[in-house]
């Protein structure tokens, strides 16, 4: 269901988007989208969250829930990947639920640790800046460049 979100996004904007068209698109009832999903935003931020776990699968990536300046390079590789889905995001108007999916991949363990909750902040929202800039500017540079960009102001 949430493909068949992503995939009406390219000729339809979120709240022209009915569930009677995604339900139809994805082969599933209503009540399943009910089940599923509380928005068509909640769907948007569930699908971007797969696609990273899909993405670290066939990358045999262990860590996914944590980020370090040793895997800046992955996540930028990961998202330049992924640039159209991304480009599709911004020129919809749904960055915000990028934003969210990000920050709940890096807080899904963090919430009863204090130190960690804060950490994961700070990197779910400054990995999300970049992202956003980089998206804006279309992907003018390399994900390696981000990454290098990251690690200079990280120091």
């Amino acid at each position: 269901m949430a493909d068949a979100v992503i995939h009406l996004l390219k000729k339809y904007t979120l709240n022209e988007i009915q569930v009677k068209q995604i339900c139809h698109m994805s082969g599933f009832h209503r009540a399943s989208w009910f089940r599923a999903f509380r928005s068509k935003h909640e769907a948007v931020t569930y699908k971007m969250r797969r696609l990273w776990e899909q993405w670290c699968d066939a990358h045999n990536i262990e860590v996914r829930d944590e980020f370090t300046l040793d895997n800046a390079e992955t996540f930028f590789q990961y998202n330049y990947e992924i640039r159209d889905t991304l480009s599709l995001l911004y020129h919809r108007g749904l960055m915000d639920d990028l934003s969210a999916s990000i920050q709940s991949i890096l807080y899904q363990h963090q919430h009863k640790n204090p130190q960690g909750a804060y950490s994961a902040a700070i990197h779910s929202y400054a990995l999300f800046g970049m992202l956003y800039a980089w998206t804006i500017r279309d992907f003018d540079i390399s994900p390696t460049e981000m990454a290098a960009i990251l690690r200079k102001n990280c120091n």
